[in-house]
């Protein structure tokens, strides 16, 4: 594509198209409940988030600054107020409860005498009882008879007329449970606290509190409204509040902090880049690849899923941080070495392992029994995997380093160019730090309560406990749902519960609860109290009642026929109603309480409890059918605790994936251990000092472990990368990839990092497990792993040794090299020089087909001769002969220049008397010569025989000997394609 840049910039536009085109048609889910994981529990309460209304009212309180003001001034401010919302604010608010019109008063009370058996338990008929005593209906029939003489007579005539003995006020007194607590009446038409001292109102607003941008607008312009009625009135004000409080003051910390932060860190990251790639349009090259792969992450879903939570998307925004690092490292390689083809030897098996190793971590998500995660999951793998694909392809066909190769030196370069593994005190701390991690790693703790990542200001604070105070939800709030695949069901498990609850108040155990247990009853319930009232009012107790309300009702001027209206009620046949019904009998907000949808029909509660009871509290009704308690504490505790333990076995299975990648990719064992040994040692150490420094694990910096966990796979395939370029050539290339890799290091301290800085917990929490895990990954890899390499495999190649790998364990006194087979063939030793090589399996394939060659021409050679060996063949030949001859002097000739710094970084070759040329003039004078293969300057090679040679063997070669016998050699063998000429005297 370099050569073809039409074609290829052609391809990329039309890609670019097709994908965004299916990205766009992608469908985002905005459910939370997508993050609960999965399993039969798990998804009743899915089911139940779903069907049930926990909308966020905004509760506010009209109060009196002192008790010597009247509670009409209350009714004065609450009616413009409300005059205010109705013809300014109907856009934002869908209802407002805690006003009830006077018609409604009426049509709740006729609903209620209509059908008052239904609202009657046993308590209210031993209080009938009482009633029915002649000096009871003595004393309320006087009441009576004063109030009609009053100057409200006329409101209170039909009712005292039609229910001379209030019954009906004992099912009147039940609706009083559809708000918390029993300290509240209705004074003209408002819900005031008993004390007469606060009037409470609940809005409704329209948009959901994740509508930040609109609401925003209605709390600016609620509170200028509250703020010039409190001017108004001198005596009374107002104060509110809700959840979209906290919504608004999260969301608008959470952008204040990151244009802060992110100011700062792309402003200083732009300069940074720019300046170390002498390139203005680098840092827009670095995005580009991950760019197509995130939007082909979410082309694949959108084909293949339709819709993707997006929770999922936001947070693999996040992560797809790490696919930077690709472009990163391709640019510094890149930038040194302007060889396309030999960067794309270099870089191309590190670039495309990490992507394979770091995409498999992320894909380990789907066993996660979560929604969205098991999509982020995908959705990272695929982004980071094909990002490190885009980034081989696009780097080079845009990036242009320019024609000087002469390296610009800069300040990262300087640093990069340390090998750190050789500060002891460095590795030491690093040793210190993982053995101490070791105590503490496994005590870190995993904080569930979701509360405490929200930015909670300590005006608001006050506000909640002032406002919910009065509104009667102090202390703790638990929501009890009860549910069944009908409302009749779920009205059935609610009257069960609402005995419960009612016994739990008596005992004290709660304050006090909303419900609707009281009002609304199952039809089952409502026959059984209707017959309850039909067996109480026998013939002869209505006969009593008759007689005693006509004696007693003559003496205040009442006629017979006054109260036929009440009699009529005692012999009516009631029938049960629906709950068409209720809702069509006023003001009682049923909709709060019970939600019916196609498969589930639930009716909620609400209980206000002591905190030190909760627990208990949610515990008793943690085994019952039908019913489940909502506590968000515990509710977060039981479910997201489920998710720390499926990170758990994420992280296992992760670790396992990676290392069979990695074992594939190296094709050996201890490369792979060697590779795999540094994540978890920076996963220990990065835990302990988070156990050391009481950090917590939360629901997002837990996964925000899985991008560490992913950088740190990278650092470390790169840094063995490096390792083994330099075992194997001798060529030090550590600097390059420090180089690339502290880029890395600073473009995340300066983005994910710089929100140490931040207010908001959240985006603090994922900080600074960033800072920690980053800077743990970093300094294990540029330390530990490569101090780990150079005392198991460079120092001991360097003083001569064959490099450590796990069967030198088996050869327990000489087990193995002690052996004929080894005394004779040097196998062992000859490939221990070619062990983590890339060439080794090729070096191994050799070894086999020339061994017994080696064998039968040392057969010709006598210890301490010096010997020259043409086309050395990665080494093998000399190598061999170089431990079999102890004595001698070996020379190779190796044209070829890779195998030549294969061949002359062996370990054998920093100990013994044996040493590479590349050109023939080079190659000194020696008494034997072994030609392997064929020459093609003949002429050259022939001289420097002639000069020197005492010995001449051919091995597999075509090169011309007939010209040796001209010079008087003589032929001593020739067989297996062998031939050896030696010198006459």
């Amino acid at each position: 594509m370099k050569n073809h840049k039409a074609i290829g910039f052609s391809i990329l536009f039309l890609y670019t198209l097709i994908i965004s085109f299916f990205a766009w048609n992608i469908n985002l889910e905005e459910d939370i409940t997508k993050l609960i994981p999965g399993g039969d529990k798990q998804e009743m309460l899915k089911k139940i988030l779903k069907e049930t209304d926990f909308s966020d009212k905004l509760i506010v309180s009209i109060s009196a600054e002192s008790k010597e003001v009247s509670p009409d001034s209350l009714v004065l401010y609450a009616n413009e107020f409300t005059n205010i919302l109705e013809k300014d604010y109907s856009d934002y608010i869908l209802e407002i409860k805690g006003k009830v019109p006077e018609k409604d008063l009426k049509q709740i009370y006729n609903f209620v005498y209509d059908n008052l058996p239904i609202f009657l338990n046993d308590q209210d008929y031993e209080e009938i009882e009482t009633r029915l005593y002649q000096d009871s209906i003595k004393d309320r029939l006087s009441s009576g008879y004063r109030q009609l003489m009053s100057p409200t007579g006329f409101v209170t005539k039909d009712y005292f007329l039609s229910d001379p003995l209030n019954f009906t006020n004992l099912g009147l007194e039940k609706l009083q449970e559809l708000q918390v607590g029993d300290n509240f009446s209705i004074y003209k038409n408002y819900l005031v606290t008993n004390d007469r001292q606060h009037i409470i109102l609940f809005l409704d607003p329209t948009f959901p509190a994740s509508e930040t941008n609109r609401n925003e607008k209605f709390i600016n312009a609620l509170e200028q409204t509250v703020q010039n009625l409190n001017k108004n009135y001198a005596s009374v004000d107002a104060n509110y509040f809700g959840g979209v409080l906290y919504s608004l003051a999260n969301a608008n910390r959470i952008k204040k902090d990151i244009k802060l932060t992110m100011g700062i860190a792309i402003s200083v990251l732009l300069i940074l880049l720019v300046f170390f790639y002498r390139k203005i349009y680098v840092p827009l090259l670095l995005f580009l690849p991950s760019l197509l792969a995130g939007l082909t992450a979410i082309a694949v879903l959108s084909i293949f899923k339709g819709s993707v939570s997006a929770i999922s998307l936001g947070i693999g925004a996040i992560l797809l941080g790490v696919t930077l690092d690709y472009a990163l490292h391709i640019l510094t390689h890149f930038r040194i070495n302007r060889d396309i083809g030999q960067l794309y030897r270099d870089i191309t098996k590190p670039i495309l392992m990490s992507g394979i190793t770091t995409a498999i971590a992320f894909l380990c998500l789907i066993f996660v029994q979560s929604e969205a995660l098991n999509d982020l999951g995908i959705f990272a793998a695929i982004s980071v995997l094909l990002s490190s694909v885009f980034a081989l392809i696009i780097i080079p066909l845009l990036y242009d380093p320019g024609s000087d190769k002469t390296e610009k030196t800069t300040f990262l370069d300087s640093i990069a160019a340390i090998d750190y593994s050789k500060v002891k005190p460095l590795v030491l701390g690093v040793i210190a730090i993982f053995v101490i991690s070791l105590f503490f790693f496994n005590k870190v703790k995993f904080n569930s309560d979701l509360s405490k990542l929200n930015y909670q200001p300590e005006q608001i604070k006050a506000l909640e406990e002032k406002v919910e105070g009065l509104a009667g939800r102090s202390g703790k709030s638990v929501y009890m749902v009860t549910y069944g695949n009908t409302v009749d069901e779920a009205l059935q498990q609610n009257n069960k519960l609402y005995q419960q609850l009612r016994e739990f108040e008596n005992e004290g155990f709660i304050q006090n609860f909303s419900s609707i247990g009281g009002v609304i009853s199952s039809t089952t319930t409502q026959d059984a109290r209707i017959e309850k009232w039909n067996s109480f009012w026998t013939p002869s107790k209505k006969d009593s009642l008759k007689r005693d309300l006509l004696n007693t009702s003559s003496s205040y001027g009442f006629k017979p026929q006054t109260f036929s209206k009440f009699y009529d009620q005692l012999d009516k046949d009631f029938e049960t109603i629906g709950l068409n019904d209720y809702k069509n009998a006023g003001s009682l907000y049923l909709n709060d309480f019970i939600s019916e949808g196609d498969e589930l029909a639930t009716v909620t509660s609400t209980v206000s409890l002591p905190e030190e009871n909760a627990d208990e509290f949610v515990s008793y009704f943690q085994d019952k059918q039908g019913v489940f308690a909502l506590d968000r504490k515990a509710m977060n505790q039981n479910f997201l605790g489920n998710l720390k333990d499926d990170f758990n076995k994420l992280i296992l299975v992760s670790v396992l994936a990676v290392f069979l990648v990695l074992l594939i990719s190296y094709r050996n064992l201890e490369i792979s251990l060697f590779t795999l040994l540094p994540i978890a040692v920076t996963w220990i150490c990065a835990l302990g000092i988070m156990a050391l420094l009481g950090i917590e694990f939360n629901i997002l910096n837990i996964i925000i472990s899985t991008f560490i966990f992913g950088l740190g796979l990278d650092y470390s395939i790169f840094i063995t990368n490096a390792c083994l370029e330099e075992y194997e050539t001798g060529k030090n290339e550590l600097k390059t990839y420090q180089t690339s890799i502290l880029i890395s290091v600073i473009t995340t301290l300066l983005g994910m990092g710089a929100l140490i800085f931040a207010q908001h917990p959240a985006l603090r929490s994922v900080s600074v497990v960033s800072i920690i895990g980053v800077i743990t990954a970093v300094s294990v890899s540029f330390v530990l792993q490569r101090a780990i390499f150079r005392k198991l495999i460079l120092n001991r190649v360097e003083s001569g040794r064959s490099p450590f790998y796990l069967r030198q364990l088996g050869d327990f006194k000489g087990r193995i090299t002690g052996t004929e087979s080894e005394k004779l063939y040097k196998k062992r030793a000859v490939l221990d020089n070619f062990r983590y090589k890339s060439v080794y399996p090729l070096a191994r394939k050799r070894f086999r087909v020339i061994r017994e060659k080696n064998l039968r021409i040392s057969n010709y050679i006598e210890n301490g001769e010096s010997v020259a060996v043409i086309n050395s063949g990665y080494g093998i030949i000399p190598l061999f002969l170089s431990y079999k001859f102890e004595a001698s002097s070996i020379h190779a000739l190796e044209i070829d220049r890779e195998s030549l710094n294969i061949s002359r970084s062996t370990a054998r070759s920093n100990s013994a008397d044996i040493s590479f040329y590349q050109e023939i003039e080079e190659l000194p004078g020696t008494v034997v010569y072994v030609i392997y293969g064929n020459f093609e300057n003949e002429q050259e090679l022939k001289e420097i025989i002639k000069k020197n040679a005492q010995k001449v063997i051919f091995i597999d070669s075509d090169f011309p000997n007939r010209w040796l016998l001209d010079l008087n050699f003589e032929i001593i063998y020739r067989q297996n394609n062998i031939l050896v000429l030696r010198k006459a005297e």
